[in-house]
């Protein structure tokens, strides 16, 4: 009683059969059988991968969603996916069984069908066609002042929409060849800062590490107005419109010429630190831009940007904020000088004449806590609150050190000194000596947590001490 019984072999493949029924059916719900080839007897041509991701979308018709898809960007599956997944069952939402138990293909509706096409297609954007569009609205008037601040807020919207585009490499890639770097660059010449500010920043996005835009950028002339951003020209206008001084919250704008000096100088300072940007983006790895760059005499304007003070009052917001800004502009510019030092001997030879190696030794020493110009004193109290969260003025003050001495060490190891003498000069210099001074007495105060914590920019000080013997 307790045996068990062996099926018979007749049942076996009742069983069986039974479940190669049920599998057929649901594979054959999962992939239907190909569309016949049309009368033509010309077949859909299969495209390459690059292909294929590049196309796009067009409005879904009454072909269906199949051959609506087919058309489609790769990008675009995933919206399918995701609509199908939130189905039930393997798309049967009525759970309707067949005679079997299993699962009974759904008869799809005119009106489903039309619900399915819409949520696909509302589901889905045409990259280049939304580009396109932002193009063409932030393109005219680009260098005149907007009649409202409503005006202002709206295109500034469109321009971090497209700047959230072009992230994408293919997007940034895209940019150019449908025109959508021209309006762009004429926006480089705003009477409004903001939009300047987000001009600058679209073009860094889009050029960067993609030399055909690079050349596209070059091409439309958008090395000058750059290099204008980082001089500090351009203003920040009041709407043209003389009722039209209230944003979209309902908060009175104040323009440029009624502004006080600090917030005139913050929205400099932004437009500045993009245009840096944007200037490290084209200028990286494109001899052409490069050479635009060296003839507009950019090294020695972005050498300029070094010098700027830090040494306002912390007790003020738009102050604080300026003094950030500063920060992070100084280490663009020792970030491009540097990159651009090391492209040839006659690039080095610019960085040297325009004085980088003194006025990164200055940077160097502003940005140590002890030294006092980031307006904190290294006392136990703040080391204790600095291990807990570092404060933004020591993440920037840190980067700060960092690309400074980055930048002494590239040039004390890639200058020929028997062609440019004055580099050693330079490099031995009170300025340069004191600052390594300081920085390392500073860094003799460190414990084990700070030492861990500012390892990288310890370490590359300790190679430029040994270059000094």
């Amino acid at each position: 009683g307790g045996c068990l019984r062996t099926p018979s072999r007749a049942l076996t493949r009742h069983a069986l059969a039974r479940a190669s029924l049920l599998r057929a059916r649901r594979l054959e719900r999962r992939h239907p059988p190909p569309a016949p080839v049309p009368a033509s007897g010309l077949a859909r041509r299969t495209l390459p991968a690059a292909e294929t991701h590049r196309r796009h979308v067009s409005s879904p018709s009454s072909l269906g969603a199949r051959d609506a898809m087919a058309d489609g960007n790769d990008r675009n599956w995933n919206a399918l996916l995701k609509w199908s997944l939130a189905q039930t069952d393997d798309g049967n939402t009525a759970n309707v069984r067949d005679g079997d138990g299993a699962a009974a293909p759904r008869v799809i509706s005119e009106a489903d069908r039309a619900w399915f096409l819409q949520a696909m297609q509302n589901g889905m954007v045409d990259e280049i066609k939304r580009m396109k569009a932002i193009a063409a609205a932030i393109g005219p008037n680009a260098d005149k002042v907007l009649p409202s601040q409503e005006d202002i807020d709206a295109r500034l919207e469109l321009m971090h929409e497209l700047n959230d585009r072009v992230c994408s490499v293919d997007n940034g890639g895209d940019l150019h060849t449908i025109g959508g770097l021209v309006p762009v660059v004429s926006n480089l010449s705003s009477p409004h800062a903001p939009l300047r500010a987000a001009a600058a920043e679209i073009v860094g996005t889009t050029v960067q590490n993609h030399q055909k835009a690079q050349l596209a950028a070059v091409e439309c002339g958008a090395v000058a107005p750059l290099l204008r951003l980082v001089l500090g020209e351009g203003g920040d206008a009041e709407p043209s419109a003389g009722d039209a001084r209230n944003g979209r919250d309902g908060s009175e704008t104040v323009g440029f010429e009624s502004e006080d000096s600090g917030r005139k100088a913050k929205r400099l300072a932004e437009c500045r630190v993009k245009a840096l940007l944007g200037l490290s983006s084209v200028t990286r790895g494109c001899p052409r831009a490069v050479a635009e760059f060296f003839k507009l005499g950019g090294a020695k304007s972005v050498a300029r940007c070094v010098e700027e003070t830090t040494l306002v009052d912390t007790t003020d917001g738009d102050a604080l904020s300026l003094r950030h800004l500063t920060l992070k502009a100084k280490t663009k510019a020792l970030h491009l000088a540097r990159h651009l030092c090391v492209m040839s001997d006659k690039t080095m030879s610019i960085v040297i004449d325009a004085d980088f190696v003194s006025r990164a030794a200055s940077a160097l020493a502003e940005a140590v806590p002890s030294f006092g110009a980031l307006g904190t004193s290294w006392s136990d109290a703040f080391r204790r609150t600095e291990k807990q969260t570092m404060s933004v003025d020591a993440i920037l003050g840190s980067q700060l050190r960092e690309a400074s001495l980055r930048l002494l060490l590239d040039i004390a190891r890639c200058v020929d000194f028997a062609k440019e003498p004055k580099a050693l000069d330079q490099l031995r210099g009170q300025r340069v000596v004191d600052a390594i001074n300081v920085v390392g007495r500073w860094y003799a105060t460190f414990d084990a947590d700070e030492k861990s914590t500012f390892q990288d920019e310890m370490t590359v000080c300790a190679d430029l001490a040994k270059m000094f013997g």
